[in-house]
């Protein structure tokens, strides 16, 4: 079935529970009554008006209008999943207490909750944007390991989904916040567009400013396949930035070896082969291995004795819960941090910033550092890593990095 054909039933279905829920056992005015059809049936078709917009001239003369729309949508959706939930935890409840019939009628006592209901949905959603739209947490990762010569800084960004309703001022924020971390490189895993390079010229001329010592390195996520992948890859060039399909290069003489792919299933969908032998053809056994992929999914042909760690994004950290997961799941068991999937390190990001509902939810955006350093004292197999606090404490200079065990699910419990 269509994509398409199953939103339209899914949308069908949640615009005539949640009327009927709010409006349909009262004694409302017709005009309430149509205002909260309209107001419903807007919210389920405003991600396809707002994805029309971001497409036209129209939303460059109208920034915000397509974010409005989604945030539209974005509560439209919690509203309906909140009062599904309630009323499903209602009924249980009353079954075991055995309410009458008679009793289960009762429209004051629903018009109250309703009421409640609706004040939660809008508050929560407005935290939710409150989350979307604030500058992405500083998260810094200390990575020791023989392999390493040198030490270095890496910054990374993932899913930054710049688009029309982006104001350049927001990139330009994030690539200052960047710059200020004095990175000796800086690693672009994906997704980091979702329209067509001539429609957001001003956003990627800030993106442009990218300052680190060395370079920035970009891989192609699923959303620049969607908007002419092609044309991305000759304008991630243009800019500067160093693209990596199927190639990879040695950061200097630190020891670190640092490889691309394009995004898995992406580049599965089209026939782009993924060439894991070509990407760390010119690796040595010595390199300290770093594989840019957009998706979590392990390639075929990465392996420990390979790939010392993978970096990737996608997920978004489930961006809104209880996402979490679904996302999960989808994703063969992972949303974000540190994993260990088929003995290949792996980190995941939570995104920079969002797609879709400008509205995240217990998945907080971020900005991710590692510092890889040498050591000594560890075997070639294993390096220790360190981690930061969720407090940001780069401007200040703090760096308080306590040692902490690289186990996956710990790591990630600890971290949500």
């Amino acid at each position: 079935m269509p994509i398409e054909i199953a939103f339209l039933i899914v949308a069908i279905a949640a615009i005539a529970i949640t009327y009927k829920t709010y409006v349909g056992y009262g004694d409302y005015k017709w005009y309430t009554k149509l205002g909260c059809l309209l107001f419903l049936i807007g919210g389920w078709c405003a991600p396809f008006i707002g994805f029309a917009l971001r497409h036209t001239d129209i939303e460059n003369q109208f920034v915000y209008l397509s974010k409005i729309l989604y945030f539209w949508f974005g509560l439209s959706f919690f509203i309906f999943a909140i009062t599904l939930l309630r009323d499903i935890a209602w009924t249980i409840i009353d079954v075991i207490r055995r309410v009458p019939i008679s009793d289960l009628k009762n429209t004051t006592l629903l018009s109250k909750v309703n009421i409640g209901t609706l004040i939660f949905c809008l508050l929560f959603c407005l935290y939710g944007l409150y989350e979307a739209e604030k500058m992405p947490t500083i998260k810094t990762y200390e990575i020791s390991s023989p392999k390493i010569k040198e030490a270095t800084k890496i910054a990374m960004l993932s899913d930054l989904h710049i688009d029309t309703d982006v104001s350049p001022k927001i990139i330009k924020k994030i690539v200052e916040k960047v710059n200020s971390l004095n990175p000796d490189d800086v690693v672009l895993v994906g997704d980091i567009i979702d329209n067509e390079p001539g429609k957001i010229f001003a956003q990627m001329e800030e993106l442009r400013l990218l300052k680190p010592k060395n370079k920035t390195f970009v891989v192609l996520g699923n959303h620049e396949f969607y908007n002419n992948a092609r044309a991305w890859a000759m304008a991630f060039s243009q800019m500067g930035f160093i693209f990596l399909n199927n190639v990879g290069e040695s950061l200097g003489d630190s020891g670190i070896y640092i490889a691309g792919i394009p995004d898995i299933n992406a580049a599965e969908r089209v026939k782009m082969p993924i060439k894991i032998q070509n990407a760390l053809y010119k690796a040595s056994e010595d390199d300290y291995v770093i594989l840019l992929s957009h998706s979590p999914k392990i390639a075929e042909g990465v392996t420990k004795e390979h790939v010392d760690l993978q970096l990737s994004g996608h997920t978004h950290g489930g961006q809104i819960y209880p996402f979490h997961y679904i996302t999960e799941k989808a994703n063969d068991g992972v949303l974000a941090g540190f994993y260990d999937k088929q003995g290949v390190k792996l980190y995941v990001s939570r995104g920079t910033r969002y797609w879709g509902p400008p509205i995240r939810i217990f998945a907080p955006s971020e900005i991710t550092v590692f510092e890889f350093k040498p050591e000594k004292a560890q075997t070639k197999e294993e390096g220790s890593v360190k981690e930061e606090p969720q407090e940001e404490r780069i401007e200040k200079g703090e760096v308080n990095t306590p040692i902490v065990e690289e186990n996956p699910s710990s790591e990630e419990k600890k971290d949500e």
